[in-house]
């Protein structure tokens, strides 16, 4: 999951912490010293085992801290779907990092983006952009 900023990721990791689940915050430092310069930074992710994924979810749905959870694919209807780099994005990937570095060394802020990532969908093997909030297979992908 992705939050806006650090205090709210923080908020949440608390309650996975209340409820006996281990958590982590990425990109928490980034995010609160971007803030100010670029509106569209990524956020701070909160990772959780994927072990504890499910009962992670429930306690955020439970609890109004997600509106939609998109997690089933677009094509069938599967929610057996992962996150991956998109083909051929390897190298792209590791050169947009390492530029970002060197742009913020420079002082000219350039975050990487999420434009090397996509989702999988493990019954189909289909790649798309998002998931849907509906496990009703379509013939093309809809924008939910």
């Amino acid at each position: 999951m992705t939050c806006d900023d650090a205090p709210q990721a923080h908020i949440i990791q608390g309650a996975l912490a209340n409820a006996g689940i281990d958590s982590m915050l990425q990109n928490e430092n980034m995010s609160t010293l971007l803030r100010g310069a670029i509106q569209n930074v990524a956020g701070v992710d909160i990772l959780v085992y994927e072990s504890d994924y499910d009962a992670a979810m429930k306690l955020m749905e439970e609890n109004g801290m997600v509106a939609e959870q998109l997690k089933y694919c677009p094509y069938c209807g599967s929610d057996n779907i992962r996150f991956v780099r998109r083909k051929g994005k390897g190298m792209r990937t590791l050169f947009a990092a390492f530029m970002s570095m060197i742009a913020m060394l420079m002082i000219t802020i350039a975050p990487p983006g999420t434009n090397h990532w996509e989702y999988l969908c493990k019954q189909c093997g289909k790649r798309f952009e998002k998931p849907t909030a509906t496990p009703h297979p379509a013939d093309e992908p809809t924008d939910e």
